[in-house]
Order: C-alpha cells, then structure tokens, then sequence
C-alpha cells in the first residue's frame, strides 16, 4: 500500500505542449519532495490530491472525484473568464492556480472566489537556460538577429510583429527576424501568419526571415536564445509567456508590452518596454479556443502594441550599444536566475499543496 499524499494530474505529464512540460516539471519536484505522483484514473483508487492542468479535453465537462482535494489551473488569455469555468471552479475545486498576477486579477473579476485564488508562477532550468553554452546554426550571414519564439497566431502577435519589420527594416539593413515556429503544436495551427511569412521571404526588397518550424528540445532552445541579440514578443495576451523569461536567462533581453502578465518579472532594467492599447469590450457570443472547444464569453480583455511602436523599438535595440545591450542582458539573467526557477516554482507548488494536506 503507499504512503505519504498521492497526487495525480488530470493532463499529460510530458510532450510538447506547453502544460504537458509544465506538469512535468512538478511532478519530478514532488516526487523528489515525497509525495507519490501518478495520471489521474477515474475510477480507480482515489488520491489525496488533484491536480487538474489540462487543455486537450473540455473543462467544463470534467467530473472531480469526491472527497479528494482538486486543483484547477486554468488561463483565458483574453479577459475574464468563461462563467461555466467560474462555476465550476467554485462549487468544485479547492483552489484554483493562477501563473500570474495578471490572470489572478482576471479570475478575481471573472467571479472566482478570492479564497480559492492563489498564485503559482512558472520558471526556468538554470541548469539548461544561461548564458554561457553553445550557440544554435542559424542559417543567415546577418549580423544582429531577433527572435520570436512561440506558435505564430495573432494571440502571440506576430503579425504585427511582422508588419512592423517590415517598416523598420530593408533586404540592405543587417538583420535578420528568426521566428521559431512549431505548426505541429496542437494549440497553433493558424496558416495566415504562415502565409504572411512566406509573401515577406519571397519579396528582395524585404529584410530577411528565417523561420524554423520545428520543436526544439530545451538544450537547442538555449543554444538558440544565445544564437540572438534580441528577442521579441508583441503577445496580445498571455497567462505568463515562458519563453521572456527563457531568453532573460539566457542573456537576451526582450521587446515586449508594458502590459500583462511579463510585467511580474520584466522591467526597464532587463527589457525594451512597448507602450501598448488595452482592448476591454462587452461582448456576447460564443469563443472558439485553440483546440476547437467553444466557450461562452462576456467581455474580452487584452493589449495590442502598434505596428509604428514596435518597429521603433526593433530600431532602438538595433541601434543601441552593445554595453547598454548587454547591461540589460546581464539584469535579465540575474533576474532569472536569482527569483524565477523552477526550484522557486515548486517551493510554491509545495506550499500550496501543504495548504490542503498540512
């Protein structure tokens, strides 16, 4: 028979999704703190805790085992959330986890109860993330290279991304925009992005685009954080955006909005701030998520940066010195690696998990 708290996770515990990789991460740190940690089987012998991080199946239609403690960890990147969501997390869960304060203020005005909120950050592996190491083989003979890295869709902005390049830049200027995609992700399977990409690379008068549409293991991630001197994320909305903090780590400080959820652990020292609009609208209807599922919406809630704004700063960090750069560079790092691990994250997984089973 085992001993000590089992915890079992609703949501894959590996892969390439981002919440696969995040269960990942806790669970191997549970393990080392005692606790038994399996997949969540209904039916089967009840755990003493639940852990439900899922995004492949609909939330709304999950059914927690009684009388075990249950967790939800949700994000609705784009306002307050869905009331079914509310609801449930309400009448059903024990706490709710939010990665950041910006989705801790939305689940506040979305109706979650305050007592059930708690905040539950992400990190990085020191040990895989940092400055020093190999560079990633970039195919380009440009000197100064930005990089985005995530699933190219509006949410993540890079169209305007996109857009604003192209002003800023000419096929003269030396520079290169490296975009790591991953069409395979099953969160981003938008093509007008894509499609985007490929009218820019087959024009000569544009400034150059490598895009590389694959999944990276973390070591080649870091290796490519490295490769570059400025990375760039224009998210419209975000519940934390892993990969700032990822290039932070890795000594490449990031162009991003002064809004949302990167304002926990970015500031003027460590990154090039865009001003950006916050869109807050009344709406009614249903919303289609990434995985197809519909969900009822009131109100939506985000930022956009403007095109002029972000090609400005794309020219600021081109044109900046590279100890200035650098000054940035070496306070993302500190910054990364002195407060925003993953041994720091799970300190407070651990925490919050006491909280239910002192």
């Amino acid at each position: 028979m085992r001993e000590g708290p089992v915890v079992a996770f609703q949501g894959r515990r590996g892969g390439q999704s981002a919440f696969g990789l995040i269960n990942a991460q806790w669970s191997r740190a549970l393990l080392q703190a005692g606790y038994a940690v399996t997949d969540y089987a209904p039916g089967g012998p009840p755990p003493t805790i639940l852990i439900h991080h899922d995004f492949s199946s609909p939330f709304s239609r999950f059914e927690p085992p009684r009388s075990v403690k249950c967790v939800a960890v949700r994000t609705w990147d784009f306002g307050p959330f869905p009331p079914v969501w509310v609801e449930k997390i309400n009448r059903e869960f024990d706490q709710y986890w939010a990665h950041s304060n910006w989705i801790a203020e939305l689940a506040r005005r979305s109706g979650v109860r305050a007592d059930l909120i708690r905040l539950v950050p992400l990190g990085i592996d020191p040990e895989v993330f940092h400055p020093e190491g190999p560079h990633y083989p970039v195919p380009t003979d440009k000197r100064f290279r930005f990089l985005f890295v995530g699933g190219v869709s509006r949410r993540k902005g890079s169209d305007i991304l996109l857009e604003a390049y192209r002003r800023a830049f000419t096929a003269a200027d030396d520079v290169c925009l490296v975009l790591k995609d991953h069409s395979g992700d099953l969160f981003y399977r938008q093509n007008e992005v894509r499609e985007r990409i490929a009218v820019i690379r087959d024009d000569p008068k544009a400034p150059e685009i490598v895009h590389l549409d694959t999944f990276l293991p973390e070591g080649d991630l870091a290796a490519l954080y490295r490769s570059c001197d400025v990375a760039v994320f224009p998210y419209r909305a975000e519940g934390f955006c892993l990969p700032i903090l990822e290039a932070m780590a890795c000594g490449t400080p990031g162009i991003v909005p002064a809004f949302g959820a990167c304002l926990d652990f970015c500031s003027a020292r460590t990154s090039y701030f865009v001003k950006a609009r916050r869109i807050r609208a009344p709406v009614a209807g249903r919303f289609r998520v990434a995985l197809g599922f519909e969900e009822e919406i009131a109100e939506v809630d985000f930022c956009e940066v403007p095109k002029e704004g972000l090609a400005e700063a794309l020219l600021t960090a081109a044109r900046e010195s590279p100890p200035a750069r650098r000054a940035k560079a070496d306070a993302g790092a500190e910054c990364a690696h002195g407060s925003w691990t993953w041994a720091h994250a799970t300190d407070v997984v651990a925490v919050r998990l006491r909280e239910l089973c002192p």
